[in-house]
């Protein structure tokens, strides 16, 4: 009797349905969970790359920016007319803008390679259409009937962009019509109003 007891003693045991059923449920609860942390993982990495993607796109809007009215020089240039255009020539612009770019200047620093001579100045100039900024380049400073600007969009989503202009003489200004075509702002201040990230303002210096 002592032996037979002993060998049941030891039996090993299997599980039953119902644990089965216990632990598939179990494991199932722990998927979910775990599902959905990493969805909510990935869902803020998203968001964060999406946020760090527009600051980094507004920080190169605002240098470039920046970059064109520090080299701005007092070079008149010609329309493809024949009319004499200032040096710099700004509006101020609304939402609605859908003409002639609302900041145009000559610029000096463009990179000139090899032994040819050749002037280091361009024109640029900044233009607000369907809430995209671009950057406009035109090849020669005096335009030909045929002349085109090169443009390239540096931002978008901008739903309005105001520009004021500042002359020590005259003060603020919400255009730039001065009455010596070579004559420059002292600085320019830009707003920009972005969706989804309200207004942004800088003030920069006009070649200084």
């Amino acid at each position: 009797m002592s032996l037979r007891r002993h060998g049941r003693t030891h039996r090993q045991r299997g599980f039953t349905l119902l644990e089965i059923l216990v632990a598939t449920g179990i494991f199932a609860i722990f998927s979910v969970m775990a599902y959905g942390t990493l969805g909510r993982l990935l869902d803020t990495r998203d968001r964060l790359d999406v946020e760090r993607e527009f600051w980094r796109t507004l920080a190169m809007t605002f240098a470039q920016l920046e970059d064109d009215l520090a080299m701005a020089r007092p070079r008149t240039v010609r329309d493809p007319y024949g009319n004499v255009l200032p040096a710099l020539r700004g509006a101020s612009v609304d939402t609605r803008a859908q003409g002639d770019a609302m900041l145009t200047l000559t610029r000096g620093g463009r990179l000139v390679l090899g032994e040819t001579v050749q002037s280091d100045l361009v024109r640029v100039g900044y233009k607000l259409e369907d809430k995209a900024l671009s950057r406009l380049t035109w090849n020669e400073l005096d335009q030909a009937p045929q002349s085109r600007p090169q443009a390239t969009v540096i931002m978008e989503g901008i739903t309005q962009l105001q520009i004021r202009y500042y002359s020590v003489t005259g003060g603020w200004a919400s255009t730039w019509q001065a009455e010596v075509a070579t004559l420059l702002p002292t600085a320019v201040e830009f707003t920009l109003t972005i969706e989804g990230h309200g207004q942004f303002q800088r003030l920069l210096r006009v070649n200084g």
